[in-house]
């Protein structure tokens, strides 16, 4: 499912937890792994605002490159040196690399050279807030947070495909052995339908909605998904689902959300989840 996962990791942020669920994954799906890790460009950046009048060119040059030799000692010394210690003992094959630059665009030029089935980072409010990925790939996106026990939460829509989420997380709840609970969401704020190629629909009555979401629902229940039909803000109504389930994970798809509150125009669904959200994301692109 997963065979070729990317792990980036920002010089402004690491957590062993990240390789651990990376180990975790791995073993399950047979994954090979590449690492790499970001020396990120504001940074090195701060090298200018060091500078005084009283510099040189070729100093500030000097006190960059000496930046980009301690990052690339703290990669050496201990994040790579957590990667063999999760990786090798459970004969996992990875690799590792440091690049620099903006994070995002590191990634998205990563992405360009190899074939990606997942990209596996871990999350920092401060640093997230500039993450451009979320919006412009289409490689699922895992965000690791803390949590702990075996489920998933997984959000469907009128404001999605639906097709990719139900796939995956019937898929990751059987190889993980993590209870699945979906949800079916009609959200009131944004009253149009998304098909299954990501077109919108003019404004629909709500009636047809909740219609539409429990077909979508009796289909589930005739798998056997554990899943409920509820009606509001879809953000809302996910967090809320979340602190009542308390999964180890939360997926989330292809959500066309284009108003919120009022009718007023929203922007970045995917980034106002993770920015609120204290569980683990998975976004199915």
């Amino acid at each position: 499912m997963f065979k070729n996962i990317l792990v980036p990791i920002s010089s402004e942020y690491y957590s062993k937890g990240l390789l651990e669920r990376t180990a975790f994954l791995a073993e399950k799906f047979k994954s090979r792994i590449n690492l790499i890790y970001i020396i990120e460009e504001k940074v090195l950046n701060q090298t200018g605002k060091l500078s005084n009048g009283y510099r040189t060119s070729d100093e500030i040059a000097e006190t960059k490159k000496d930046i980009i030799r301690e990052q690339k000692l703290t990669a050496d010394n201990i994040i790579f040196d957590d990667a063999k210690y999760y990786f090798k003992r459970k004969h996992i094959p990875f690799e590792e690399k440091i690049s620099e630059g903006e994070f995002s665009s590191v990634i998205k030029r990563e992405t360009n050279k190899k074939d990606y089935n997942l990209i596996l980072m871990g999350f920092e409010k401060e640093c997230f807030l500039n993450y451009r990925l979320l919006d412009e790939l289409d490689i699922p996106i895992w965000i690791q947070s803390k949590g702990e026990g075996k489920s998933i939460l997984s959000v469907c829509s009128n404001l999605a495909p639906n097709q990719k989420v139900p796939e995956v997380s019937i898929k990751l709840s059987k190889l993980l052995g993590w209870d699945l609970n979906m949800l079916y969401v009609v959200d009131i704020e944004d009253s149009v339908q998304v098909d299954k190629n990501g077109k919108r629909s003019d404004k629909k009555p709500e009636r047809d909605l909740l219609f539409n979401g429990q077909n979508f629902v009796d289909d589930m229940k005739n798998k056997g998904i554990n899943i409920k039909l509820v009606r509001g803000s879809l953000e809302k109504v996910t967090l809320k689902a979340a602190e009542e389930i308390n999964p180890n994970l939360i997926i989330v798809g292809r959500e066309q959300k284009k108003k919120g509150v009022l009718g007023l125009p929203i922007k970045h669904l995917k980034r106002k989840l993770a920015e609120k959200c204290k569980y683990s994301l998975l976004f199915v692109n």
